[in-house]
């Protein structure tokens, strides 16, 4: 049994769930899904948010690889649910289905509303970049983190 709090596939399951019902109808990219995700956990770090959803941790820009792997198998497996689906047009992209829509609309916890809350910021504020502009935006943050 895993210890870890965070990033779980189940967990990683429920908040693709929740983006994507926030992105509007437009499908995303897994690439757009991790950025938007990462930028979602770590709110005030971005100026979206009072607090991180995940906390304060001086390696949190480690995680994107990892966070790539369980957002690719968690749309997968939402895919295989009938939660998400899937669009070609210059690679896979991916939106919230209406049986993803009802399943999230029964969502009753505070983690969810913030990350709802915080989602919504994320994808206004980023809605114009490309998924290489918000790497970089990430990648800025990242070399701003070390240089402290």
């Amino acid at each position: 049994m895993s210890k870890n709090l965070f990033n779980t596939p189940f967990e990683m399951e429920l908040r693709s769930l929740l983006l994507l019902a926030v992105s509007g109808e437009s499908p995303i990219s897994i690439d757009r899904v991790v950025i938007l995700d990462f930028i979602s956990c770590y709110g005030a770090d971005f100026e979206l948010a009072a607090i991180n959803l995940h906390g304060n941790n001086r390696v949190k820009f480690g995680e994107i690889s990892n966070r790539r792997s369980l957002v690719k198998e968690a749309i997968k497996t939402l895919v295989v649910k009938g939660m998400v689906d899937v669009t070609v047009d210059r690679g896979y992209l991916f939106s919230i289905s209406d049986v993803g829509k009802k399943y999230v609309d029964k969502f009753e916890c505070e983690y969810s509303e913030d990350y709802l809350k915080v989602s919504k910021e994320a994808v206004t504020k980023y809605k114009d970049k490309s998924d290489e502009e918000l790497m970089e935006i990430i990648q800025s943050y990242s070399l701003q983190s070390i240089r402290g």
